[in-house]
This record gives C-alpha cells, structure tokens and sequence, in this order.
C-alpha cells in the first residue's frame, strides 16, 4: 500500500501573525474604572478611620472644634496668631498613624495647589503678599478640613448635625446625596466594565460614549428615586430624624475645646 502524503496546512495558518496592538480602548476604561474604584472607596460605609480609644470625643464636639477653626482663620489677619493655630493642628496630626498621615498630606498638597491657583489672580492685583497671606490662611482651613475627614466617619457627622439641632431637611439631603453617589457610581463602574468587555474593536473615538453613559446614568438615577419615595413612603418616614441614644458630654470632651478658646481669647485680646 503506497504511503499517502500528508496535508499541507493553509499558508495562512502557517504564516505568523504580527503581535497586536494594544487599543486605545482600554486604557480609556480602565483609567475610568480606576478613579471609580477609588471614589467608591472613599464614599463606603463605614469609612475606614481610627478613632482614638482612650480619649474618645462626642461627634458634636469634633464638629464645634471644626467650626471654631475655621472661623478663627477667616477672621485673623495676624502671622503670629495663624502660626498657632498651625501648630495646634500639627500636635494633632502626630496623633495619626503613618498610613493616614500620608494620605492627608498627598490630598492636602493637592487641594491646597487648587486653591493657591484660584487666588493666583490676586497677585496681579495687590501683590505678592496678599496671595502668601491668603494661601496659608486657605491651606490652613484646607489641612482642618482633611484632618476632620480622616478621623470622622460619616454616620458621626450626621449625628454631630443631629446633636446641634440643625434642620432635618440638611441632614436628609445629605444622607440621600452620600447614599446616591456610591449608587450611581457602582451603576457606572458596571456599565464600564460591560463595555470594557464587549467591545471588541478599538474605538477612534471613546469619549463620544460619554453622552450614551450619563444619559443612561440620569434614566437610572431616575429611577432610584421613584424607588427611595415609594419605600420612604412605605415605611412612614416623615421628615424627622430619631436621635440616637449617645453618651453624654464628659469633661474631656469640653477640655479638648481648650486649645480653640484660648486662640478666640488670644484673638480677642490682640484686637482690643
């Protein structure tokens, strides 16, 4: 029996392909997946701060602290004074572990350049000396800011609100805005990754879905609130807010206003 010839394989299977490019469609999808995954993390519940255990203070008292702060910075116009100031809250910073202290002084150099180029005008119009005073005063309320968010969760700034008998229909909005935030933001991070998978082909121009995205975005958020008042609705809810049961005010948490009513004395001193 004579020996068959073996078969020959399609030049196009034996030819080797050139390595593929890689599309410009993923790194549009994953740069916005990325930066959703982070607001995500910074919008989840409970928020990943550590509280201090052996010298706990009332929600209400950190948001006084906060008021009082930056009502003294926009109100003094003396270096010495917002010197102090600076170093009562660098005495709170050595409280925080390295992590934390990383992350305030990474978020509080980049919003305190935003602000500096927002005031940046003023530099043309009354000098430089006025744009130095102005910047260390808005970085200063900047650096409270952050320090005020790294160490309060956001279920004790409702309860401080709570506390300080603000209007229900403020803290309403801003529970509701918090909870839709991470809401629409897990409904866009899905709608990315579907689209991450499903396109094939490299997209000429990717940020023509940007129009299709938040209209499905504003139909979706639409819809959750159809949702939120059929089951608020549901359930009763009348506008008010229940207090929650909190201890009550220890001497310590009236000792820690110290250091913010000796600058206000200081303050009130150095003016008369």
């Amino acid at each position: 029996m004579a020996p068959t010839q073996p078969n020959k394989l399609p030049n196009w299977l034996t030819e080797p392909e050139p390595p593929l490019e890689s599309a410009s469609k993923a790194t549009f999808f994953q740069r916005n997946q990325r930066h959703l995954r982070q607001l995500l993390t910074k919008l989840a519940q409970p928020t990943p701060v550590i509280q201090p255990t052996r010298w706990p203070i009332a929600a209400h008292i950190n948001l006084i602290r906060l008021l009082i702060m930056v009502l003294l910075i926009a109100i003094i116009n003396n270096l010495a004074l917002l010197w102090c100031l600076g170093l009562i809250l660098a005495g709170q910073l050595l409280w925080l572990p390295p992590q934390q202290l990383r992350t305030f002084v990474k978020s509080w150099l980049i919003s305190s350049l935003v602000a500096l180029i927002i005031v940046l005008p003023s530099y043309w119009l009354t000098g430089p000396a006025t744009l130095l005073f102005f910047g260390c005063k808005t970085s200063l309320i900047l650096a409270n800011a952050q320090y005020y968010r790294l160490t309060t969760t956001f279920n004790d700034l409702l309860v401080g609100l709570k506390t300080l008998r603000c209007p229900d229909i403020l803290i309403m909005t801003l529970a509701i805005a918090i909870t839709y935030l991470r809401m629409l933001g897990q409904y866009l991070l899905l709608t990315l990754e579907a689209l991450d998978l499903r396109t094939v082909a490299s997209t000429k121009h990717p940020y023509q879905l940007i129009g299709a995205l938040f209209g499905n975005l504003y139909l979706k958020s639409y819809a959750y609130a159809l949702e939120l008042y059929a089951a608020m609705e549901a359930r009763g809810f009348n506008g008010h807010y229940v207090r929650a049961p909190q201890r009550r005010s220890h001497w310590r948490d009236y000792l820690s206003l110290s250091p913010d009513l000796v600058a206000l004395i200081l303050l009130i001193l150095w003016g008369n």
